[in-house]
């Protein structure tokens, strides 16, 4: 059996080589395209982190979990899912060095 890669999808913007869904500069099939993660946790799917996205049709920015990039369509100009909030991760502290 021959396995070949999808055609147009899943592609990475500015190139030809196939990225991660959640890899920076991944554009999924609706144009949205992955800015950055936040690192912060998802409030819709446990165990998910929450990734900066931006519409290249409209420039609207907004978050969303790893689990939905793939098929996520724009809650500005597509009627997609209202996005997560865009926020920071909590701090980490480091107590290595506590006494």
């Amino acid at each position: 059996m021959k396995l070949t890669p999808p055609t147009g999808r899943g592609r990475a913007s500015g190139g030809n080589t196939f990225a991660r869904t959640t890899a920076p500069g991944f554009r999924n099939p609706n144009d949205q395209v992955v800015i950055a993660a936040t690192g912060a946790r998802s409030t819709t799917r446990d165990g998910q982190t929450i990734y900066h996205l931006r519409c290249s049709k409209c420039t609207y920015d907004y978050g969303c979990n790893g689990m939905d990039i793939k098929g996520r369509c724009c809650p500005r100009c597509q009627n997609g899912v209202e996005g997560e909030p865009l926020r920071e991760a909590a701090p980490m502290f480091d107590f290595s060095s506590a006494i």
